[in-house]
């Protein structure tokens, strides 16, 4: 049990475009102070209590999902019968939540991308051994979910990428000794591929570029290791193993981004029990050159995420304390990150999920937590 959870444990590239085409790009400019107006809660029409992504670094997604230029949400339920939807009102405020799919409990991961073609954003989700697939209809309604049996990792996760380069999605999946490769044919179904093992208990990976060659790869968070190991991508769907270095202490999330501007993916982690964050430099060869420890970065870190909060293009990030219902900001310089605030959202709050969601071309903040709401802070920088 992974006290800082609050339950049992188990994207900047695991984005995907869906979620992308969110965030407005804006000229960088001069560095300003980072802060976030109070909270403004939404109720999600989950099941009290229980509704909040669940054992998962990534339990909630954002994207336009029916289609009226707003950015919407899905988030898990993780003892639900299934992923709840929310539709923006474009003003930081989202309508109550209605069913993506009914297909029973236990699913806390959350995945969105296009798995057909059609250029609306689909969902996949995961639970204990199953991957469920949602195609979009386009008006905040889904077709009926497609199942495929898969094993849990330590946590739950599943990414939507194309791993093998032939312009379809494909999905990412977390098992329980690394991360299993569910090739997309294009038409929203799945055909199983390989799997890419660790020396240990996988508990969170990362989609990203962490050499030159333009395949997609990705990092793993060893938990047996207290490490962050990376994979390069083979162009095929499967990753070879690379280099690695020490996180924190019982990582529960890792994100990519290119923190310090070299053009290649670094790592920032939310570190649970040291209580840290840790930026992992990388070398651009799949290892890394310099660690950063950001120590007492909030109770309870349990997910991140990447964005760019001041417009000045350099990457920032947000975290979840769980424990302490605060989101918490750090700002990049370009070099590394340092803790700039903290911000009250939701009790125990998971998945920050960043878009522009009051149209007004900044970077907001949504966060699911476990008291059937959602908290919006609307970015002042």
């Amino acid at each position: 049990m992974n006290a800082s959870r609050l339950r049992p444990r188990g994207l900047v590239l695991a984005a995907t475009a869906a979620t992308l085409c969110l965030i407005t790009p804006i000229a960088a400019h001069a560095a300003g102070t980072i802060t976030f107006a109070p909270k403004v809660d939404s109720p999600s029409g989950g099941q009290f209590p229980s509704w909040g992504p669940g054992p998962s670094p990534i339990g909630m997604v954002t994207a336009d999902f029916n289609g009226d230029g707003k950015a919407d949400v899905v988030a898990a339920d993780f003892q639900g019968a299934g992923p709840v939807l929310m539709t923006g009102q474009g003003n930081g405020r989202f309508n109550t939540g209605t069913r993506v799919g009914n297909v029973g409990n236990g699913f806390g991961a959350i995945g969105v991308g296009d798995l057909n073609g059609d250029g609306k954003p689909d969902v996949v989700a995961q639970a204990w051994t199953t991957i469920a697939t949602f195609l979009n209809n386009g008006n905040g309604t889904f077709g009926a979910p497609k199942k495929y049996t898969v094993l849990e990792g330590a946590q739950q996760e599943v990414i939507v990428a194309d791993a093998n380069g032939d312009g379809k999605a494909d999905v990412l999946a977390l098992v329980p000794t690394g991360v299993q490769t569910w090739f997309g044919k294009g038409d929203g179904s799945l055909d199983g591929g390989p799997v890419s093992s660790i020396p240990g208990v996988a508990a969170a990976f990362t989609v990203g570029k962490f050499n030159a060659d333009n395949k997609i790869d990705i990092a793993i968070n060893n938990d047996v290791l207290q490490q962050v190991q990376v994979f390069t991508g083979d162009g095929d769907g499967s990753f070879t193993r690379r280099g690695a270095s020490t996180s924190g202490l019982i990582t529960e999330d890792i994100r990519a981004g290119d923190f310090d501007g070299d053009g290649i993916d670094d790592v920032i982690t939310a570190d649970s029990f040291s209580l840290s964050t840790t930026l992992l430099h990388s070398d651009g060869q799949g290892g890394f050159k310099k660690t950063d420890r950001i120590p007492l970065s909030g109770l309870g870190p349990t997910s991140i995420a990447v964005g760019d909060f001041d417009k000045d293009g350099k990457l920032d990030a947000a975290m979840s304390a769980v424990v302490s219902s605060r989101m918490v900001i750090f700002q990049g310089n370009g070099t590394t990150v340092t803790k700039t605030g903290d911000f009250e959202v939701t009790l125990a709050p998971q998945t920050p999920a960043l878009a522009d969601y009051d149209g007004d071309g900044k970077l907001d903040i949504a966060v699911a937590g476990a008291v059937n709401a959602v908290s919006f802070l609307k970015n002042n920088s």
